[in-house]
């Protein structure tokens, strides 16, 4: 617009100055103009960085004026740095540098503060290019190799330089964009393209300090996940309001995303909606038409730029052997000063199978368009529009991490009123996936069985662009926005977690619709699982061969898997519950004696015993000729490990300093290895293959425990939470000795057979002298 604007500007002071006879020059010099402004010669420039290709090498045309100053060198979907360009003599350097933040602080290299500066490049000056205010070098070198260190554990490449060159340059809005294509050699030569930009950084904008007790990166990306409370700023947009004393307004620049060209038109609507999904976060926030969803103009190309930020069509649908890929993603560029994000480019990778898949194994008793497969549009567009939903809020800011679905209550996942208004998890931001606890008698519309944005989403999104107007500093801000935080973590769904803590409780677990009941929900789940086993040959009569049906099995079989460790989490479980050092009470809450007792009988009763219609459904012989390939007896294998895990005892042992959990170790040891072995107090001692593994494996879990040893010359902390106490030794010794005699006194009444030879190699694991 402001071009056409210059265009008529130029046309009026011509005529007026010139008159009537030199109209007909008039077109010609408002042409010329409109081309110079819209169409950018090979190597003008917006920024002070001109650059063109000259004989196969790639030419930069360095303005004085910038010189000295801060600019940032981005190398798209890899990572951007903060660089500056000096004159050394007939040298020309660039070099990384720390980074000066909005709170008045050095943000070192990579974070090694020892690191004050990191050089790039060293060119010689061309003089005789290099005219007036003008530096001219040579940067092929620069572009076309893989030493630059573009993030803390970057691994470099070797690059094949023959087979590599820049193939364009381009210039957009402050903005000098350089495309090469590099051939990269592993243990085979691959070529990629590799885009880099020149961009110029804008004024910082007032940063909004970090919050462990909120959920978004951090400014800087190698640091995006932290459980300490950093001195940084988050990542989020410039959102300031038209309409500042307005309760809501339009922004000055929204925010938007265009459409890659590349994806099918019959998906839009579905990648708009998940983004659109946010519109009510940014309301809550003060923001009217904040995000906008655009087709890309055709006179932009959909080609890597810091001005635009696209929907791109990564996905793997149709590519022979990448029909299951998945893991969609979002690429940010932002400036580590204040934490602005300028580009967000969102990638849609999960393929259309792996999305129905998952669905499928969750939703297809509660959903009848599940029973044709492949599936209808409007349903692969439902899961699109989820998955679009989820990166979105990565485009915002927010990071992938636990946000209060512990507290969600189990009784609302079927009930209709509760999950239109709140979700079955309260955030699109969390690894819940769709809801398999409703039950087929709940009558769920499956419009509410999909994941979308949630509460603590909109609060999120409150918290973090909300304009402070009575706030002059970021510092100042700290009052509203920790007001903000304490109005809703007093419920136990607002409260945000990061999983960098591990598996600690149920509150960290992902692939489950998480709850306040773990045992209650996977029961409920379990009960679908078994419909879902019911319904998959149906499913797979009309396929050319069993391989939907083998490939839905294993899938059936890993979320069996996943609600297990569920309830494996309750074991040694703590709730997490992040607070600011003026609030009362304990940050971290060990799971209730009786939830952990409960949990362990079920695991008993339900994980280390198994169904037939799970180990051996009615169509095994069509996909198995072994146990060989019986991935659920590895899973078995797996929960048991898990159970035993060292950290997850080492929870238990300091849970024990309480009052309430004094000596609970050895009971819970006890009545786990009762349940393992419940056949020695049989009548008949009979015992399955099945159960022969886990049981030979549960001694052999025992005595790597009792033999591993703790080198405490040059320990660190991790590695002591890694290493079994000798505590924990001394219990796991007195669990062997009991079993030794339970099973000394089983073989006496049994006469022979594999039972007998099975008990036998037990007690000469556990003592080879017995």
């Amino acid at each position: 617009m402001k071009d056409i604007n210059l265009f008529f500007l130029v046309s009026s002071i011509v005529r007026e100055k010139s008159g009537r006879h030199c109209s007909r020059l008039v077109p010609l010099l408002c042409l010329t103009i409109l081309f110079l402004t819209v169409c950018p010669l090979n190597g003008q420039t917006n920024n002070g960085i001109g650059a063109y290709l000259e004989n196969d090498k790639i030419y930069l045309e360095l303005d004085k004026s910038i010189i000295g100053k801060p600019i940032l060198f981005v190398r798209h979907h890899m990572n951007q740095l903060h660089v500056k360009w000096s004159q050394i003599g007939n040298q020309v350097v660039l070099s990384q540098q720390m980074v000066t933040s909005v709170m008045g602080e050095l943000i070192p290299i990579d974070g090694d503060y020892t690191i004050e500066e990191r050089v790039l490049g060293k060119f010689p000056l061309i003089t005789e290019k290099s005219k007036g205010n003008q530096l001219v070098i040579n940067a092929t070198d620069l572009l076309l190799n893989l030493e630059i260190r573009w993030f803390r554990f970057y691994s470099q490449e070797t690059i094949l330089r023959d087979l590599s060159f820049v193939k364009s340059v381009e210039f957009m809005d402050g903005e000098t964009i350089i495309r090469t294509s590099q051939t990269l050699t592993e243990d085979s030569p691959r070529s990629i393209s590799v885009d880099y930009s020149f961009y110029t950084l804008p004024e910082p904008m007032r940063g909004r300090l970090f919050d462990h007790r909120m959920g978004y990166m951090l400014d800087v990306n190698w640091s995006n996940r932290r459980n300490g409370n950093y001195k940084a700023t988050i990542a989020r947009w410039r959102l300031e309001k038209k309409y500042p004393e307005q309760k809501l307004s339009e922004a000055i620049k929204p925010i938007i995303f265009y459409f890659d060209p590349a994806i099918p038109d019959k998906w839009k609507r579905y990648l708009r909606a998940g983004i659109m999904e946010w519109s009510p976060a940014f309301e809550a926030a003060g923001f009217k038409n904040a995000i906008e969803v655009k087709e890309l103009p055709d006179s932009i190309s959909s080609e890597n730029s810091v001005n635009y930020s696209l929907i791109r069509w990564a996905n793997y649908s149709g590519i022979r052997s990448a029909e299951m890929e998945s893991g969609s993603s979002v690429r940010l560029v932002t400036d580590h000063r204040s934490g602005e994000i300028l580009k967000a480019d969102i990638l849609i990778s999960s393929s259309l199978q792996s999305l129905s898949d998952e669905y499928l194994v969750r939703c297809a008793p509660l959903d009848l368009r599940t029973l044709n497969y492949p599936f209808s549009d409007d349903l692969v567009g439902d899961l699109i529009q989820s998955v679009t939903a989820h990166e979105a809020g990565h485009a915002f800011g927010i990071m992938d991490a636990n946000f209060g679905e512990y507290g969600y209550p189990v009784d609302k996942m079927g009930d209709v009123d509760w999950l239109r208004e709140m979700g079955h998890t309260p955030s699109v931001m969390t690894y819940a996936r769709h809801n398999y606890i409703a039950q087929p008698e709940d009558h769920v519309p499956p419009s509410l069985l999909v994941q979308k944005v949630g509460p603590m989403d909109i609060h999120h999104i409150k918290w973090g662009y909300t304009m402070l107007l009575s706030a002059k500093h970021l510092y100042d801000e700290l009052p509203f926005l920790d007001a903000m935080i304490r109005e809703k973590d007093s419920i136990a769904w607002f409260r945000f977690n990061s999983d960098n803590y591990g598996k600690i409780g149920p509150g960290n677990t992902n692939e489950v619709v998480d709850n306040n009941d773990p045992v209650r929900s996977t029961e409920l789940g379990l009960k679908n699982i078994k419909k879902v086993l019911e319904l998959l040959p149906a499913l797979n009569r009309d396929k050319r061969d069993d391989d939907l049906l083998d490939r839905l099995y294993d899938k059936t079989l890993e979320l069996w898997f996943d609600e297990m460790k569920h309830v494996t989490s309750l074991i040694g479980g703590v709730t997490i519950y992040n607070k600011a050092g003026f609030q009362k009470g304990d940050v971290f809450e060990p799971t209730p004696i009786d939830e952990q007792k409960r949990a362990l009988k079920f695991l008993i009763e339900n994980a280390f015993i198994v169904p037939d219609w799970l180990s051996s459904p009615s169509f095994e012989n069509r996909l198995s000729y072994s146990t060989g390939s019986d991935i659920l007896m590895i899973h078995q294998i797996n929960l048991l490990s898990d159970v035993l895990n060292v950290q997850r005892m080492r929870r238990l042992e300091f849970m024990e300093k309480r009052p309430e959990y004094r000596n609970f170790i050895a009971p819970l040891l006890a009545e786990l290895q009762a349940g393992l072995f419940h056949e020695l107090h049989e009548k008949e001692t009979q015992i399955s293959k099945r159960r022969q593994e886990l049981q030979l494996e549960y001694i052999t879990l025992l005595i790597n425990h009792l033999k591993s040893e703790t080198n405490y010359d040059n320990i660190k902390v991790l590695q002591l939470g890694r290493s079994t106490s000798q505590s924990l030794k001394s219990a796991y010794a007195e669990n062997l000795r009991d079993l030794a005699k339970q099973i000394q006194s089983a073989l006496k009444k049994i006469e022979g057979g594999n039972n007998k030879e099975h008990l036998k190699i037990c007690l000469m694991k556990i003592d080879p002298d017995l």
